[in-house]
């Protein structure tokens, strides 16, 4: 009965949509027209999204934390359709890059404890990623059931996010085993849930609903969104906008340019006579199917399905656009002004000049905006000078760009931030500790922000680069060390990647520095050290052998020696899952530049987790790891065979956490780890 119910209810949702196609009449009572067409200077580009398609079926994409999460039957493995021969349609996620492109995609499971036995649908979630209302075939703890003449229908599940997995999914109450709700979308309020229903009472076919969330796992009533957007054919994938614009897939309309078709309505939910819905027209729309349309909050990009045959690389692909002016006709995102006032805590008097910078945390702990946030360093381990902890480190504002405002006169400065986002304001001025400030933009209000900038600690500031004698090749990790001529205080610093060096002496007047560095002849210089006063040295050290090459100076001037561990161990992977996040891309972006600097270096990438876990499960988990974390690297150009990864599970813990042993979370995550080792260097790039 199973495999009879699994026939019946294929959730190849195109099949059910797609089945009733041609022009036909439309009962909607809105006078249908096409988008009004882009201005020529800034046209719309629709490009396939080919790292997201394989051949078969690739579609409903929607945003998740820092990537795209979508609809797949690409599975070599486990049950097919036996109407079409493909696998079981999964979830698979592909992450951003720094750059904004998409990494290869992985597969990805709510419950990854245990492996979906339906196919999975369109999904939904809330703006912290944290709750998700996901399509999938209606079951009762696994057992797929049947309503009706055995048909089986649709469902949507609600399941939340909490560490280390997805909370087993829950049957909302509008479901039913006699009709099929899918394709779920939010509104940006998070109160209303948009979805598609062949529900008793509609137009005909799917129609378009909108159920208010009332809270505690509440519900109301579904409410039909009116014949001015449904008609008597299939209406599907509905996508509610920031802006307040809803998309929607449709193939029976008037204006249909064949098949399904992508169209929008502005404020959904307003009467039933200021409704005008709106074909997307060309390019998004042709005689083939067009469907599952999203756009990123501002509606300037965003991806949508289609079965077009250009181009394309399976029976249906994701395809991304960029609209550089947005979409002539919908709606703007809703904005709260902020007034932004800096003053001088001590005196209350207002900061002329003060540096605002403005980012968006992500999920994960990473942060965007028009200004780079982080660099990357590598510190050596004091007891294995051939071992490196690899991190990314925030920059201080100067080394961060221009400024997105700067204050006023009065200490002040407006903007406008769009609501229901995150936001992370920096604030730095001339003599003054840099103060942030993290707000999240929920109500309608407007917002009054003030920054009281405390004076900066007096610093004798002592900087300078660490160079070579011949070749000008900076010298990272070197050890700079200060002492006071009087006193014989002692300051310490060591120089990053970069070769330079920064440090606040504790007392005014003569000091002697002394920079060492392993394989140079050390050099001493003087700083006099005075209020007001910082010192900016150049320092070069020799090579203790005569006569080296640039390629023979580099490896000892930046530490990348055969031989040499960097342990990646700040990556933090969600339990159980292999998936790069967000931590990791950033991570091996930065290890990219060693390996294009060394055309020829190979290097061995090892995944460790700890021990808690099944061992077995474990030991998967980090060759998957290691999996993914190659196929990054040789996506972005480098040659495969320069990599060998390799999984560990929790063979080799760093620190004394074994099996037996009392252990904090702090502790167990020292030993969810990356490790590259270089295991040939070859010459640099000239």
């Amino acid at each position: 009965m199973q495999n009879k119910l699994i026939l019946l209810c294929t959730l190849l949702l195109l099949s059910i949509s797609l089945s009733a196609q041609g022009s036909g009449s439309s009962k909607s009572k809105s006078k249908d027209r096409f988008r009004e067409k882009d201005d020529r200077r800034y046209p719309v580009q629709i490009v396939n999204a080919k790292e997201l398609n394989q051949p078969g079926t690739d579609y409903a994409p929607m945003y998740y934390d820092n990537g795209i999460l979508f609809v797949s039957a690409r599975g070599k493995k486990g049950p097919r359709n036996e109407r079409t021969g493909e696998a079981f349609e999964a979830h698979y996620l592909s992450t951003f890059d720094r750059l904004g492109a998409l990494v290869v995609p992985e597969v990805f499971e709510f419950n990854a404890g245990k492996k979906s036995d339906f196919h999975e649908g369109p999904v939904a979630f809330t703006r912290d990623f944290k709750m998700a209302f996901v399509t999938r075939n209606n079951n009762d703890n696994g057992i797929l059931r049947g309503g009706k003449g055995g048909r089986a229908s649709m469902k949507i599940y609600q399941m939340e996010y909490g560490f280390p997995d997805w909370t087993p999914p829950i049957d909302l109450p509008f479901n039913s085993d006699d009709y099929s709700c899918m394709h779920p979308s939010l509104s940006v309020d998070e109160k209303w849930l948009f979805f598609a229903s062949d529900m008793p009472g509609g137009s005909g076919g799917f129609d378009l609903y909108a159920v208010e969330r009332l809270g505690n796992n509440k519900w109301g009533e579904p409410v039909n969104l009116g014949p001015a957007i449904n008609t008597e054919k299939q209406d599907l994938f509905p996508f509610m906008s920031e802006y307040g614009s809803l998309f929607f897939a449709s193939n029976g309309r008037s204006n249909s340019m064949g098949g399904m078709d992508i169209y929008f309505v502005n404020n959904p939910l307003k009467k039933e006579d200021e409704k005008e819905v709106v074909n997307l027209g060309e390019p998004f729309n042709t005689p083939e199917d067009d469907y599952s349309f999203i756009t990123d909050p501002d509606g300037h990009n965003g991806y949508f399905a289609s079965t077009r045959k250009e181009k394309n690389y399976g029976k249906t692909d994701i395809y991304s656009f960029v609209a550089p002016r947005g979409l002539e006709g919908t709606g703007k995102p809703e904005t709260n002004t902020a007034r932004i006032t800096v003053i001088d805590d001590k005196t209350g008097l207002p900061l002329q000049g003060a540096e605002i910078r403005i980012f968006q945390p992500t999920d994960d702990g990473f942060i965007s905006g028009n200004n780079d946030f982080y660099d990357f360093d590598y510190e050596p381990d004091p007891d294995r000078p051939d071992v490196f902890s690899f991190k990314l480190v925030r920059k201080d504002a100067k080394d961060m760009g221009k400024p997105d405002l700067y204050s006023n006169a009065e200490g002040g400065a407006q903007t406008d931030f769009t609501r229901y986002r995150n936001y992370l304001i920096m604030v730095s001025a001339k003599g003054y500790t840099s103060r942030d400030r993290f707000m999240v933009v929920d109500s309608d209000d407007e917002l009054t922000l003030y920054f009281k900038m405390k004076e900066s600690p007096p610093c004798l500031r002592a900087g300078g680069i660490v160079l070579t004698t011949e070749h000008n090749t900076r010298i990272a990790n070197a050890s700079v060390r200060f002492e006071h001529r009087s006193s014989g205080a002692v300051e310490t610093a060591r120089t990053t990647r970069n070769g330079e060096f920064d440090v606040c002496l504790s007392r005014e007047g003569e000091w002697i520095a002394k920079v060492e560095k392993n394989g140079f002849r050390a050099e001493t210089f003087r700083v006099n050290a005075s209020k007001g006063g910082n010192s900016n040295d150049e320092v070069r050290l020799k090579p203790l052998t005569e006569g080296l090459t640039v390629a023979e100076t580099m490896p000892l001037a930046n530490g990348l020696l055969e031989g040499s561990m960097f342990i990646l161990d700040k990556i933090f992977y969600e339990k159980d899952k292999a998936t790069l996040n967000q931590g990791a891309v950033r991570h091996l972006e930065a290890w990219l530049e060693h390996m294009r600097n060394y055309p020829e270096m190979e290097i061995e990438i090892t995944a460790h987790t700890d021990v808690r876990g099944d061992e077995r499960m474990n030991m998967e988990l980090t060759e998957q790891r290691a999996k993914n974390a190659k196929i990054f690297l040789v996506a972005k150009g480098i040659e495969e065979t320069r990599i060998k990864a390799t999984g560990k599970g929790e063979l080799q813990p760093r620190n004394h956490c074994v099996e037996s042993a009392e252990c904090s979370d702090e502790e167990h995550e020292q030993n969810n780890r990356l490790e590259i080792k270089i295991k040939r260097l070859g010459p640099p790039r000239t």
